[in-house]
């Protein structure tokens, strides 16, 4: 099954969900912070996929930076992660970008 975590904050809630198999479309917060740990999970889940867990233990040694770990990812890992507070004026750019 896949979901759509909203006010996802760090991605606790979605490490539960992809630990049960579940495939996240998107992840909506508004804290960069918390979106930048959302974008590393991802990309940390996608190279596990890829039997390529030796990158994410090159980032946590310092040996590469999170943007080269980050480049490590296809455009639609990081690109589900959307960086934007849920209002009346952002929802509609918010519903575009999980379309897409």
């Amino acid at each position: 099954m896949r979901y759509i975590d909203l006010f996802a904050g760090a991605g606790g809630l979605s490490e539960g969900f992809i630990r049960q198999g579940f495939t996240p479309i998107a992840h909506v917060e508004m804290n960069t912070n918390a979106c930048d740990t959302l974008k590393t999970r991802m990309v940390y889940h996608q190279l596990v996929s890829k039997k390529q867990h030796s990158i994410y233990n090159q980032y946590l040694k310092g040996e590469i930076t999170r943007n080269e770990f980050w480049g490590h990812a296809t455009s639609d890992v990081l690109e589900s992660v959307i960086n934007i507070e849920i209002s009346d004026q952002t929802i509609d750019d918010i519903f575009e970008r999980i379309d897409k």
